[in-house]
């Protein structure tokens, strides 16, 4: 590891750990028998998180993993953005995820309302291979005659 890698991770945990005692607001934890909760799940080193706007394998986000965030414009258009996921909390029925953009360094937010697929996804949170087109699969072109 370089020494610039190893500042950025000490960097990012002081952050973590300042972040959850002194920014957010203590989360009143949710009982898994109440309906809110269904879609949100904490573990070991990530979470399970049941929204539209997260395509991964199992709606699984693991804790220092990169991801890529897209944003949909009100244009028509769309920025993609490596991200390094750190938190995501229940306030209520909203979700909220935490995620670092590689390249600027910039803190990012986003939101969805939780057990409610009406509503639109203006972002999506997926793996980084899943847009890159050398690493999709096309098994239709694979057969034999």
């Amino acid at each position: 590891m370089t020494d610039e890698t190893e500042i950025v991770l000490i960097l990012l945990s002081l952050y973590n750990s300042i972040y959850k005692k002194m920014l957010m607001k203590p989360e009143v934890p949710v009982p898994d028998s109440n309906h809110c909760a269904t879609g949100f799940h904490q573990f070991v080193g990530g979470f399970v998180i049941d929204l539209p706007c997260v395509l991964t394998e199992y709606k699984t986000l693991l804790v220092h993993d990169i991801y890529s965030l897209i944003d949909f414009c009100d244009n028509g258009g769309m920025v993609e953005r490596a991200v390094r996921f750190f938190d995501a909390y229940l306030s209520g029925y909203v979700v909220t995820i935490v995620v670092l953009d590689l390249e600027s360094g910039e803190l990012i937010k986003r939101k969805h309302r939780l057990n409610n697929n009406v509503l639109p996804c203006n972002w999506v949170l997926t793996y980084t291979d899943n847009l890159n087109p050398k690493n999709i699969k096309d098994d239709l072109l694979e057969f034999d005659f």
